[in-house]
Protein backbone atom coordinates (compact mmCIF):
# COMPACT_ATOMS: atom_id res chain seq x y z
CA UNK A 1 0.00 0.00 0.00
CA UNK A 2 2.79 2.71 0.82
CA UNK A 3 4.68 1.11 -2.28
CA UNK A 4 1.66 2.21 -3.96
CA UNK A 5 0.88 5.86 -2.38
CA UNK A 6 4.57 7.00 -3.66
CA UNK A 7 3.62 6.00 -7.06
CA UNK A 8 0.76 8.10 -7.33
CA UNK A 9 2.40 10.46 -5.75
CA UNK A 10 5.64 10.67 -7.47
CA UNK A 11 3.23 10.35 -11.44
CA UNK A 12 1.74 13.41 -9.60
CA UNK A 13 4.77 15.47 -9.18
CA UNK A 14 5.84 14.45 -12.72
CA UNK A 15 2.28 15.61 -13.96
CA UNK A 16 2.34 18.94 -11.94
CA UNK A 17 6.32 19.81 -13.48
CA UNK A 18 4.97 18.92 -16.78
CA UNK A 19 1.98 20.92 -16.51
CA UNK A 20 3.85 23.58 -15.53
CA UNK A 21 6.46 23.63 -18.09
CA UNK A 22 3.85 24.10 -20.32
CA UNK A 23 2.83 27.57 -21.96
CA UNK A 24 -0.71 27.81 -20.36
CA UNK A 25 0.08 26.00 -17.03
CA UNK A 26 -2.75 25.84 -14.28
CA UNK A 27 -1.69 25.14 -10.48
CA UNK A 28 -3.55 24.48 -7.45
CA UNK A 29 -2.16 25.61 -4.50
CA UNK A 30 -5.09 23.85 -2.28
CA UNK A 31 -2.91 21.05 -1.23
CA UNK A 32 0.11 21.32 0.75
CA UNK A 33 1.97 18.69 -1.06
CA UNK A 34 1.39 20.20 -4.33
CA UNK A 35 3.14 23.41 -2.88
CA UNK A 36 5.87 21.65 -1.48
CA UNK A 37 6.84 20.02 -5.32
CA UNK A 38 6.62 23.56 -6.55
CA UNK A 39 9.99 24.37 -4.67
CA UNK A 40 11.96 21.60 -6.57
CA UNK A 41 9.99 22.57 -9.20
CA UNK A 42 10.58 26.83 -9.43
CA UNK A 43 13.95 26.08 -8.80
CA UNK A 44 14.80 24.61 -12.06
CA UNK A 45 12.27 26.76 -13.70
CA UNK A 46 13.24 30.28 -12.16
CA UNK A 47 11.66 32.30 -15.19
CA UNK A 48 7.96 31.05 -14.19
CA UNK A 49 8.18 32.07 -10.33
CA UNK A 50 6.55 35.78 -11.12
CA UNK A 51 3.13 34.11 -12.04
CA UNK A 52 2.80 32.02 -9.30
CA UNK A 53 3.17 34.98 -6.83
CA UNK A 54 0.06 35.20 -5.69
CA UNK A 55 -0.35 32.11 -5.39
CA UNK A 56 2.28 31.63 -2.47
CA UNK A 57 1.08 34.98 -1.10
CA UNK A 58 -2.34 33.28 -0.72
CA UNK A 59 -0.90 30.17 0.99
CA UNK A 60 0.96 32.37 3.50
CA UNK A 61 -2.11 33.86 4.77
CA UNK A 62 -3.56 30.14 5.06
CA UNK A 63 -3.36 27.39 7.78
CA UNK A 64 -0.25 25.76 8.97
CA UNK A 65 0.34 22.74 6.68
CA UNK A 66 0.01 25.60 3.76
CA UNK A 67 2.25 28.14 5.30
CA UNK A 68 4.80 26.00 5.84
CA UNK A 69 4.44 24.36 2.43
CA UNK A 70 4.87 27.76 1.01
CA UNK A 71 7.89 29.32 3.31
CA UNK A 72 9.56 25.93 2.82
CA UNK A 73 9.83 25.84 -1.26
CA UNK A 74 10.13 29.25 -1.06
CA UNK A 75 13.59 28.41 0.78
CA UNK A 76 14.45 26.14 -2.43
CA UNK A 77 13.67 28.77 -4.71
CA UNK A 78 15.68 31.59 -2.99
CA UNK A 79 18.76 29.71 -3.33
CA UNK A 80 18.67 29.55 -6.92
CA UNK A 81 16.79 33.02 -7.66
CA UNK A 82 16.34 34.92 -4.66
CA UNK A 83 15.49 37.85 -6.46
CA UNK A 84 12.21 36.51 -8.23
CA UNK A 85 11.03 36.13 -4.77
CA UNK A 86 11.86 39.57 -3.63
CA UNK A 87 8.20 40.89 -3.51
CA UNK A 88 7.10 38.52 -0.76
CA UNK A 89 9.34 39.37 1.82
CA UNK A 90 7.40 41.56 3.66
CA UNK A 91 4.77 39.12 3.22
CA UNK A 92 6.91 36.52 5.55
CA UNK A 93 8.18 39.63 7.97
CA UNK A 94 4.69 39.59 9.34
CA UNK A 95 4.39 36.03 10.09
CA UNK A 96 6.80 37.00 12.69
CA UNK A 97 3.84 38.32 14.77
CA UNK A 98 1.55 35.21 13.96
CA UNK A 99 0.45 34.01 17.19
CA UNK A 100 1.51 30.23 16.07
CA UNK A 101 5.30 29.86 16.99
CA UNK A 102 6.02 26.98 14.21
CA UNK A 103 4.98 29.90 11.79
CA UNK A 104 6.68 32.42 13.36
CA UNK A 105 10.11 29.82 13.94
CA UNK A 106 9.50 28.49 10.31
CA UNK A 107 9.36 31.93 9.25
CA UNK A 108 12.86 33.17 10.98
CA UNK A 109 14.43 30.25 9.55
CA UNK A 110 13.79 31.56 5.85
CA UNK A 111 15.02 34.85 7.01
CA UNK A 112 18.20 33.80 8.04
CA UNK A 113 18.67 31.64 4.81
CA UNK A 114 17.49 34.06 3.07
CA UNK A 115 20.11 37.23 4.18
CA UNK A 116 22.58 34.92 3.65
CA UNK A 117 22.36 34.81 0.33
CA UNK A 118 21.00 38.47 0.04
CA UNK A 119 21.17 40.46 2.85
CA UNK A 120 19.91 44.18 0.89
CA UNK A 121 16.41 42.99 1.44
CA UNK A 122 16.75 41.89 5.21
CA UNK A 123 18.50 45.08 6.03
CA UNK A 124 15.98 47.37 6.70
CA UNK A 125 13.96 44.60 8.51
CA UNK A 126 16.72 43.53 10.95
CA UNK A 127 15.57 45.22 13.81
CA UNK A 128 12.48 43.54 12.99
CA UNK A 129 14.19 40.10 12.85
CA UNK A 130 16.12 41.38 16.61
CA UNK A 131 12.85 41.59 18.45
CA UNK A 132 12.49 37.53 17.68
CA UNK A 133 15.44 37.15 20.49
CA UNK A 134 12.75 38.05 22.93
CA UNK A 135 10.25 35.97 21.91
CA UNK A 136 8.17 33.95 24.20
CA UNK A 137 9.11 30.74 22.70
CA UNK A 138 12.49 29.49 23.28
CA UNK A 139 12.04 27.68 20.12
CA UNK A 140 11.67 30.57 18.44
CA UNK A 141 14.62 32.41 20.30
CA UNK A 142 17.04 29.72 19.02
CA UNK A 143 16.06 29.62 15.16
CA UNK A 144 16.66 33.85 15.53
CA UNK A 145 19.94 33.12 16.82
CA UNK A 146 20.76 30.83 14.51
CA UNK A 147 19.67 32.78 11.47
CA UNK A 148 20.95 35.93 12.56
CA UNK A 149 24.22 34.23 12.74
CA UNK A 150 23.64 33.01 9.56
CA UNK A 151 22.85 36.54 7.78
CA UNK A 152 25.88 38.35 9.52
CA UNK A 153 28.54 35.91 7.78
CA UNK A 154 27.18 37.68 4.64
CA UNK A 155 29.96 40.37 3.73
CA UNK A 156 27.23 43.02 3.62
CA UNK A 157 25.98 42.81 6.65
CA UNK A 158 28.08 44.95 9.46
CA UNK A 159 25.81 44.74 11.99
CA UNK A 160 27.09 44.25 16.07
CA UNK A 161 25.05 42.15 17.97
CA UNK A 162 26.20 41.06 21.09
CA UNK A 163 24.50 37.88 21.02
CA UNK A 164 26.01 36.17 23.76
CA UNK A 165 24.50 38.55 26.19
CA UNK A 166 21.09 38.23 25.15
CA UNK A 167 20.99 34.46 24.87
CA UNK A 168 22.39 34.12 28.20
CA UNK A 169 19.78 36.31 30.04
CA UNK A 170 16.75 34.85 27.85
CA UNK A 171 17.46 30.99 27.91
CA UNK A 172 17.34 29.78 31.79
CA UNK A 173 18.25 26.31 31.03
CA UNK A 174 22.65 25.43 30.75
CA UNK A 175 21.53 22.80 28.17
CA UNK A 176 19.53 24.67 25.91
CA UNK A 177 21.88 27.04 26.09
CA UNK A 178 25.12 25.26 25.20
CA UNK A 179 23.14 23.30 22.63
CA UNK A 180 22.24 26.93 20.64
CA UNK A 181 25.92 28.18 21.26
CA UNK A 182 26.99 24.95 19.80
CA UNK A 183 25.38 25.23 16.32
CA UNK A 184 26.12 29.14 16.39
CA UNK A 185 30.01 28.21 17.04
CA UNK A 186 30.01 25.53 13.78
CA UNK A 187 29.32 28.01 11.71
CA UNK A 188 30.00 31.99 12.79
CA UNK A 189 32.10 31.29 16.17
CA UNK A 190 33.12 35.04 16.69
CA UNK A 191 29.54 36.39 17.61
CA UNK A 192 29.21 33.83 20.64
CA UNK A 193 33.17 34.73 21.62
CA UNK A 194 32.01 36.18 24.43
CA UNK A 195 30.04 33.49 26.25
CA UNK A 196 33.13 32.19 27.51
CA UNK A 197 31.58 32.44 30.96
CA UNK A 198 28.82 30.59 30.79
CA UNK A 199 31.12 27.96 28.78
CA UNK A 200 33.60 27.77 31.44
CA UNK A 201 31.01 27.06 33.81
CA UNK A 202 29.67 23.90 32.52
CA UNK A 203 32.77 22.39 30.90
CA UNK A 204 33.47 20.44 34.38
CA UNK A 205 30.00 19.69 34.98
CA UNK A 206 28.51 16.27 36.46
CA UNK A 207 25.86 16.30 33.61
CA UNK A 208 27.59 14.55 30.70
CA UNK A 209 25.69 15.58 28.38
CA UNK A 210 25.85 19.57 29.13
CA UNK A 211 29.92 18.76 29.92
CA UNK A 212 30.25 17.40 26.06
CA UNK A 213 28.51 19.94 24.71
CA UNK A 214 29.65 22.96 26.30
CA UNK A 215 33.42 21.28 25.77
CA UNK A 216 32.37 21.15 22.08
CA UNK A 217 31.25 24.86 22.43
CA UNK A 218 34.86 25.60 24.22
CA UNK A 219 36.52 23.70 21.04
CA UNK A 220 34.78 26.63 18.09
CA UNK A 221 36.54 29.22 19.66
CA UNK A 222 39.56 30.26 17.90
CA UNK A 223 40.95 33.46 19.38
CA UNK A 224 40.93 32.02 23.43
CA UNK A 225 43.33 32.71 26.28
CA UNK A 226 43.39 29.21 27.41
CA UNK A 227 44.86 28.42 30.78
CA UNK A 228 46.40 25.76 32.72
CA UNK A 229 43.37 24.93 34.76
CA UNK A 230 41.25 24.39 31.37
CA UNK A 231 43.89 22.59 29.67
CA UNK A 232 43.70 19.98 32.77
CA UNK A 233 40.04 19.56 32.52
CA UNK A 234 39.96 18.81 29.01
CA UNK A 235 43.10 16.35 29.28
CA UNK A 236 41.50 14.32 32.05
CA UNK A 237 38.15 14.44 30.09
CA UNK A 238 39.93 12.41 27.74
CA UNK A 239 39.07 9.17 30.17
CA UNK A 240 35.97 9.53 30.30
CA UNK A 241 33.54 6.72 29.67
CA UNK A 242 31.01 8.69 28.18
CA UNK A 243 32.30 8.67 24.61
CA UNK A 244 30.76 11.73 23.64
CA UNK A 245 32.75 13.70 26.48
CA UNK A 246 35.52 12.09 24.62
CA UNK A 247 34.94 13.17 20.97
CA UNK A 248 34.28 16.96 22.11
CA UNK A 249 37.44 16.54 24.38
CA UNK A 250 39.96 15.42 21.98
CA UNK A 251 38.46 17.91 19.26
CA UNK A 252 39.09 20.72 21.59
CA UNK A 253 42.62 19.89 22.40
CA UNK A 254 43.17 19.05 18.63
CA UNK A 255 41.92 22.82 18.19
CA UNK A 256 43.94 25.02 21.04
CA UNK A 257 47.40 22.72 20.62
CA UNK A 258 47.65 25.04 17.87
CA UNK A 259 48.33 27.74 19.91
CA UNK A 260 48.85 25.86 23.24
CA UNK A 261 50.80 22.85 22.71
CA UNK A 262 52.99 23.03 25.48
CA UNK A 263 50.05 22.97 27.96
CA UNK A 264 49.09 19.56 26.25
CA UNK A 265 52.08 18.00 26.90
CA UNK A 266 50.67 15.46 29.48
CA UNK A 267 48.22 14.39 27.16
CA UNK A 268 50.96 12.87 24.91
CA UNK A 269 50.29 9.22 26.46
CA UNK A 270 47.00 9.20 27.06
CA UNK A 271 46.33 10.60 22.96
CA UNK A 272 48.24 7.72 21.57
CA UNK A 273 45.99 5.11 23.64
CA UNK A 274 42.73 6.75 22.14
CA UNK A 275 44.67 6.31 18.27
CA UNK A 276 43.65 2.48 18.18
CA UNK A 277 40.06 3.27 19.24
CA UNK A 278 37.42 1.50 17.77
CA UNK A 279 35.66 5.20 17.09
CA UNK A 280 36.77 6.43 13.91
CA UNK A 281 35.92 10.23 15.60
CA UNK A 282 37.88 9.94 17.99
CA UNK A 283 40.81 8.17 16.55
CA UNK A 284 41.06 10.88 13.37
CA UNK A 285 40.68 13.75 15.95
CA UNK A 286 43.57 12.18 18.52
CA UNK A 287 45.90 11.61 15.33
CA UNK A 288 45.32 15.14 14.16
CA UNK A 289 46.00 16.32 18.12
CA UNK A 290 49.07 13.98 17.88
CA UNK A 291 50.26 16.05 15.03
CA UNK A 292 50.53 19.32 16.65
CA UNK A 293 52.21 17.79 19.78
CA UNK A 294 54.67 15.16 18.01
CA UNK A 295 57.79 18.13 18.22
CA UNK A 296 57.33 18.03 21.44
CA UNK A 297 58.29 14.36 23.12
CA UNK A 298 59.04 12.62 19.70
CA UNK A 299 60.49 9.65 22.00
CA UNK A 300 56.97 8.82 23.72
CA UNK A 301 55.92 8.14 20.23
CA UNK A 302 58.27 5.16 20.24
CA UNK A 303 55.49 2.70 20.80
CA UNK A 304 52.88 3.58 18.66
CA UNK A 305 51.85 1.34 16.26
CA UNK A 306 51.27 3.32 13.15
CA UNK A 307 51.46 0.62 10.68
CA UNK A 308 47.48 -0.71 11.35
CA UNK A 309 46.71 2.92 10.94
CA UNK A 310 48.27 2.91 7.52
CA UNK A 311 45.97 0.27 6.60
CA UNK A 312 42.91 2.05 7.57
CA UNK A 313 40.47 4.12 5.07
CA UNK A 314 41.93 7.45 3.50
CA UNK A 315 40.09 9.42 6.11
CA UNK A 316 42.46 8.32 8.46
CA UNK A 317 45.92 7.20 6.61
CA UNK A 318 45.82 10.62 5.38
CA UNK A 319 46.56 12.43 9.25
CA UNK A 320 48.14 8.75 10.21
CA UNK A 321 51.13 9.16 7.28
CA UNK A 322 51.71 13.01 8.06
CA UNK A 323 52.31 11.76 11.51
CA UNK A 324 54.98 9.80 10.87
CA UNK A 325 56.54 12.46 8.05
CA UNK A 326 56.38 15.20 10.98
CA UNK A 327 58.06 12.62 13.77
CA UNK A 328 60.48 12.04 10.99
CA UNK A 329 61.67 15.91 11.11
CA UNK A 330 62.78 15.25 15.08
CA UNK A 331 63.00 11.48 15.51
CA UNK A 332 64.33 9.27 13.19
CA UNK A 333 64.34 6.51 15.78
CA UNK A 334 60.74 6.55 16.13
CA UNK A 335 59.80 6.83 12.14
CA UNK A 336 62.67 3.62 11.08
CA UNK A 337 60.29 0.87 12.58
CA UNK A 338 57.82 1.65 10.40
CA UNK A 339 60.29 1.80 7.00
CA UNK A 340 59.03 -0.70 5.26
CA UNK A 341 55.37 0.03 5.10
CA UNK A 342 56.42 3.55 4.08
CA UNK A 343 58.61 2.05 0.99
CA UNK A 344 55.45 0.24 0.38
CA UNK A 345 53.36 3.29 0.59
CA UNK A 346 55.37 5.40 -2.57
CA UNK A 347 53.91 3.17 -4.68
CA UNK A 348 50.39 3.95 -3.73
CA UNK A 349 47.32 5.13 -6.05
CA UNK A 350 46.98 7.95 -4.20
CA UNK A 351 49.41 10.64 -5.14
CA UNK A 352 49.05 12.93 -1.11
CA UNK A 353 50.07 9.30 -0.11
CA UNK A 354 52.51 8.54 -2.09
CA UNK A 355 54.32 12.55 -1.90
CA UNK A 356 54.14 12.07 1.70
CA UNK A 357 55.84 8.57 1.71
CA UNK A 358 59.24 9.74 -0.26
CA UNK A 359 59.58 13.08 1.82
CA UNK A 360 59.50 10.54 4.65
CA UNK A 361 62.50 8.89 3.09
CA UNK A 362 64.24 11.72 2.37
CA UNK A 363 64.26 13.12 5.94
CA UNK A 364 65.60 9.55 6.64
CA UNK A 365 67.90 9.72 4.23
CA UNK A 366 69.18 13.29 6.08
CA UNK A 367 70.56 11.35 8.90
CA UNK A 368 71.95 8.45 7.06
CA UNK A 369 71.59 7.95 3.55
CA UNK A 370 71.60 4.03 3.56
CA UNK A 371 67.96 4.68 4.05
CA UNK A 372 67.66 6.66 0.32
CA UNK A 373 70.15 3.56 -0.79
CA UNK A 374 67.83 1.14 0.02
CA UNK A 375 65.46 2.10 -1.91
CA UNK A 376 66.91 3.62 -4.65
CA UNK A 377 66.03 2.07 -7.73
CA UNK A 378 62.13 2.85 -7.12
CA UNK A 379 62.99 6.72 -5.95
CA UNK A 380 64.72 7.08 -9.54
CA UNK A 381 61.45 5.70 -11.38
CA UNK A 382 59.19 8.51 -9.47
CA UNK A 383 61.68 10.95 -11.10
CA UNK A 384 59.81 10.08 -14.37
CA UNK A 385 56.82 10.51 -13.03
CA UNK A 386 55.10 13.72 -13.76
CA UNK A 387 52.97 14.10 -10.33
CA UNK A 388 56.09 12.93 -8.02
CA UNK A 389 59.04 13.88 -9.95
CA UNK A 390 59.92 17.27 -7.59
CA UNK A 391 59.02 14.49 -4.65
CA UNK A 392 61.01 12.23 -5.34
CA UNK A 393 64.40 15.00 -6.57
CA UNK A 394 64.08 16.11 -3.11
CA UNK A 395 64.57 13.00 -1.81
CA UNK A 396 67.68 12.47 -3.01
CA UNK A 397 68.82 15.82 -3.08
CA UNK A 398 68.41 15.39 0.86
CA UNK A 399 70.42 11.80 0.92
CA UNK A 400 73.29 13.41 -1.37
CA UNK A 401 72.51 11.81 -4.36
CA UNK A 402 73.06 14.39 -7.15
CA UNK A 403 72.72 13.07 -10.53
CA UNK A 404 71.36 14.39 -13.77
CA UNK A 405 67.87 13.35 -13.48
CA UNK A 406 67.62 15.47 -10.44
CA UNK A 407 69.66 18.51 -11.87
CA UNK A 408 67.43 17.94 -15.19
CA UNK A 409 64.05 18.42 -12.56
CA UNK A 410 65.87 21.05 -10.57
CA UNK A 411 66.64 23.10 -14.15
CA UNK A 412 62.90 22.70 -15.93
CA UNK A 413 61.92 24.00 -12.10
CA UNK A 414 63.84 27.05 -12.45
CA UNK A 415 62.78 27.33 -15.51
CA UNK A 416 59.46 28.07 -14.16
CA UNK A 417 60.45 29.53 -11.14
CA UNK A 418 57.35 31.50 -10.23
CA UNK A 419 55.41 28.10 -9.40
CA UNK A 420 57.79 26.34 -8.40
CA UNK A 421 58.94 28.32 -5.17
CA UNK A 422 58.26 26.01 -2.37
CA UNK A 423 59.99 23.11 -4.42
CA UNK A 424 63.21 24.99 -4.91
CA UNK A 425 63.72 27.02 -1.74
CA UNK A 426 63.46 23.47 -0.13
CA UNK A 427 66.32 22.08 -2.35
CA UNK A 428 68.25 25.33 -1.69
CA UNK A 429 68.23 24.64 2.19
CA UNK A 430 68.70 20.53 1.38
CA UNK A 431 71.43 20.70 -1.30
CA UNK A 432 75.04 20.24 -0.74
CA UNK A 433 76.83 23.56 0.16
CA UNK A 434 79.92 22.45 -2.53
CA UNK A 435 77.35 22.38 -5.36
CA UNK A 436 75.15 25.27 -4.44
CA UNK A 437 77.14 27.43 -6.79
CA UNK A 438 75.79 26.01 -9.44
CA UNK A 439 72.37 26.21 -8.87
CA UNK A 440 73.24 30.17 -8.18
CA UNK A 441 74.28 30.49 -11.25
CA UNK A 442 71.60 28.63 -13.31
CA UNK A 443 69.01 31.38 -11.42
CA UNK A 444 71.01 34.23 -12.49
CA UNK A 445 71.39 33.54 -15.86
CA UNK A 446 67.43 32.29 -16.17
CA UNK A 447 66.79 36.21 -14.43
CA UNK A 448 64.76 37.99 -16.79
CA UNK A 449 61.91 40.99 -15.58
CA UNK A 450 58.73 38.68 -14.75
CA UNK A 451 60.70 36.69 -12.57
CA UNK A 452 63.39 39.02 -11.12
CA UNK A 453 62.07 39.07 -7.61
CA UNK A 454 61.47 35.75 -7.27
CA UNK A 455 65.25 34.81 -8.98
CA UNK A 456 66.08 37.71 -6.37
CA UNK A 457 64.96 35.75 -3.33
CA UNK A 458 66.18 32.44 -3.66
CA UNK A 459 69.66 34.22 -4.43
CA UNK A 460 69.50 35.45 -1.52
CA UNK A 461 68.59 32.07 0.48
CA UNK A 462 71.56 30.94 -1.28
CA UNK A 463 73.64 33.48 0.32
CA UNK A 464 71.96 33.02 3.58
CA UNK A 465 73.29 29.75 3.74
CA UNK A 466 76.66 30.17 2.58
CA UNK A 467 77.19 33.00 5.51
CA UNK A 468 75.54 30.58 8.11
CA UNK A 469 78.25 28.03 6.99
CA UNK A 470 81.88 27.70 8.33
CA UNK A 471 83.13 25.26 6.00
CA UNK A 472 85.60 25.94 3.55
CA UNK A 473 84.32 24.43 -0.03
CA UNK A 474 87.44 22.72 -1.36
CA UNK A 475 87.39 19.25 -1.57
CA UNK A 476 83.96 19.39 0.39
CA UNK A 477 82.70 16.14 1.73
CA UNK A 478 78.88 15.97 2.73
CA UNK A 479 78.88 15.52 6.67
CA UNK A 480 76.62 13.01 7.79
CA UNK A 481 75.41 13.31 11.64
CA UNK A 482 76.99 10.73 13.81
CA UNK A 483 74.03 7.69 14.11
CA UNK A 484 74.80 6.13 17.42
CA UNK A 485 73.23 2.47 16.88
CA UNK A 486 73.35 0.10 19.93
CA UNK A 487 75.86 -2.18 20.16
CA UNK A 488 75.24 -6.10 19.16
CA UNK A 489 77.02 -9.28 20.63
CA UNK A 490 76.35 -12.28 19.27
CA UNK A 491 77.66 -15.34 21.44
CA UNK A 492 77.05 -19.09 22.52
CA UNK A 493 76.11 -19.40 25.99
CA UNK A 494 78.45 -22.00 26.46
CA UNK A 495 81.16 -19.94 25.46
CA UNK A 496 80.03 -17.73 28.48
CA UNK A 497 80.04 -17.26 32.57
CA UNK A 498 76.85 -17.58 34.34
CA UNK A 499 76.89 -14.56 37.07
CA UNK A 500 73.85 -14.32 39.29
CA UNK A 501 73.39 -10.30 40.53
CA UNK A 502 72.10 -9.72 44.14
CA UNK A 503 68.95 -8.88 42.57
CA UNK A 504 68.40 -12.26 41.23
CA UNK A 505 68.95 -11.62 38.10
CA UNK A 506 71.56 -14.22 35.23
CA UNK A 507 73.73 -12.18 33.27
CA UNK A 508 76.63 -13.83 31.06
CA UNK A 509 80.03 -12.46 30.62
CA UNK A 510 82.09 -13.59 27.03
CA UNK A 511 85.69 -12.59 27.11
CA UNK A 512 87.29 -10.59 24.69
CA UNK A 513 89.64 -13.06 23.18
CA UNK A 514 86.48 -15.24 22.22
CA UNK A 515 85.10 -12.72 20.19
CA UNK A 516 84.92 -12.28 16.54
CA UNK A 517 84.24 -9.16 14.89
CA UNK A 518 82.07 -9.18 11.92
CA UNK A 519 80.28 -6.77 9.93
CA UNK A 520 76.72 -6.87 9.54
CA UNK A 521 74.38 -7.01 6.21
CA UNK A 522 71.51 -5.31 5.25
CA UNK A 523 69.13 -7.75 6.42
CA UNK A 524 70.55 -7.88 10.05
CA UNK A 525 70.42 -4.11 10.02
CA UNK A 526 66.65 -3.85 8.46
CA UNK A 527 65.88 -5.99 11.41
CA UNK A 528 67.70 -3.75 13.95
CA UNK A 529 65.98 -1.09 12.43
CA UNK A 530 62.32 -1.95 12.69
CA UNK A 531 63.34 -2.42 16.46
CA UNK A 532 62.36 -5.89 16.81
CA UNK A 533 61.15 -6.65 20.41
CA UNK A 534 61.93 -10.97 19.51
CA UNK A 535 65.69 -10.79 20.38
CA UNK A 536 65.79 -14.60 19.68
CA UNK A 537 64.94 -13.76 16.04
CA UNK A 538 68.05 -11.09 16.58
CA UNK A 539 70.24 -13.65 17.82
CA UNK A 540 69.36 -16.44 15.35
CA UNK A 541 69.74 -14.38 12.18
CA UNK A 542 72.86 -12.93 13.70
CA UNK A 543 74.51 -15.82 14.58
CA UNK A 544 73.67 -17.52 11.12
CA UNK A 545 74.97 -14.50 9.13
CA UNK A 546 78.33 -14.61 11.28
CA UNK A 547 78.81 -18.36 10.52
CA UNK A 548 78.17 -17.75 6.85
CA UNK A 549 80.62 -14.72 6.84
CA UNK A 550 83.10 -16.80 8.86
CA UNK A 551 82.84 -19.95 5.98
CA UNK A 552 83.02 -17.64 3.34
CA UNK A 553 86.02 -16.18 4.55
CA UNK A 554 87.92 -19.71 5.16
CA UNK A 555 86.61 -20.58 2.03
CA UNK A 556 88.17 -17.58 0.45
CA UNK A 557 91.86 -17.88 2.19
CA UNK A 558 91.72 -21.51 0.95
CA UNK A 559 91.65 -20.52 -2.46
CA UNK A 560 94.32 -17.66 -2.50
Amino acid sequence: MIGSFRQVEFLESKKIAENFKSENFEVDFSDFRDILNFGKIGFENPEKIKHLLLKFEKALEGDFKLNFAAVTSLKVISKSSPKEIFPLIPKILKLLDNPDWRIRKNAVEFLGDFGLICYNPIKEHFEKLKSCLNDTNVEVIIATAYAISKIMLNSKCSEKINLSEILSKNITSKSVLMGILNSIGEINPDIIKNSQNDVFSCIDSNDEVLKSTAINVLGNFNELTLDKKTAKILINSLSSDNLEVKRSSIRAIWNFSKNYPELFKDSISKIIELVHSNDKQLKIYSILALNRLSFLEPQKFEGLNINSLLDDDLDVVYPAITLLYNLSLYSKRTVVRHYKKICVLVNSNDIRISKTALRIIGNLGKYDERYVNRYINNIKLKLSDANLSKDAALTMVKAGKIDVKVVEIILRSIDKVKNNMEFLRSVILEYPLSLLNDIESELKARKKSFNKEYIEELCFLIQERFEKSDIVYENFKIERPKIEEPPVIVALKSECTEVELEDGKKVYILPKEKCVETSLSGELLEVLDIDSKNEFEIYKLSHDLMIQSLIESTLNEQKR
